[in-house]
């Protein structure tokens, strides 16, 4: 793909989340039914996307992403492209927990933070657990169903998984909610924003079953994260491979 292809394909990328966000902002502002707002949000930004990008996937286990009961939904995370990727398979009524520095991204981070999503100050620890607090409240009292990628962070090399940060973990512990990993195949050969790479493909995706949260208390956070760290790493590495 030639250079200014590359480019053409990030403009409309641009135009295509500027004119979503706008229209979502203005319906978030108006309504009270935020969490819908999210969703709607990140679905209409992952079906456009996509398709500007060329890129499909082949998803697996779509029957355990459903409205009907809350739960925490996790994903690795690889690159900017996640927020399509995900999006496109958002469950409605589900919201999204982000570090504080997505409100400063113009009109996207305005959105997220007034459609439901819930920020997060990493820097500050006793901050960072009330917020988590507040979306253990939003999954028991509002039914909503949280999104977070675990690792925190962009795993840079596309290789495996990052570490776990335990909030995820924490949270659905305390609300007593199952856990829904999302496991996205690496995609760094068809997409790498760093290196000028956007290539047309198929990515694998696989869902795989709810992980029980019932009966588990605070100590077993550790053995939980394990846990599902292990069930993810082994997804990962069985669907590795995409299809050009």
């Amino acid at each position: 793909m030639s250079i200014v292809t590359f480019y053409l394909k990030l403009l409309c990328f641009f135009i295509w989340i500027f004119l979503v966000s706008a229209l979502y902002l203005i319906v978030a502002i108006f309504t009270k039914q935020r969490s819908t707002i999210f969703a709607k949000t990140v679905n209409c930004l992952g079906k456009g996307i996509l398709p500007i990008a060329g890129i499909k996937l082949n998803i697996e286990g779509t029957q355990y992403l459903t409205a009907e009961h809350p739960c925490v939904v996790l994903g690795n995370h690889q690159s900017a492209l996640d927020v399509a990727i995900f999006g496109a398979m958002c469950p409605p009524n589900t919201v999204g927990i982000g570090k504080k520095e997505i409100a400063m991204i113009p009109l996207f981070g305005w959105l997220f933070k007034y459609s439901g999503g819930i920020l997060i100050d990493r820097k500050n620890k006793r901050k960072a657990i009330s917020q988590i607090d507040e979306a253990v409240q939003a999954v028991i009292n509002q039914r909503v169903s949280i999104g977070i990628l675990p690792e925190g962070t962009r795993n840079r090399l596309g290789k495996g998984l990052l570490p776990f940060k335990k909030g995820a973990f924490h949270l659905a512990i305390a609300a007593q909610v199952p856990l829904v990993p999302i496991v996205v195949a690496e995609f760094g050969v068809l997409v790498n924003f760093e290196k000028k790479i956007l290539k047309r493909g198929t990515i694998n995706v696989r869902v795989l079953p709810p992980i029980s949260t019932k009966g588990m208390t605070e100590s077993q956070t550790g053995e939980l994260t394990e846990k599902t760290y292990q069930l993810m790493l082994s997804a990962l590495n069985e669907i590795k491979s995409v299809v050009h």
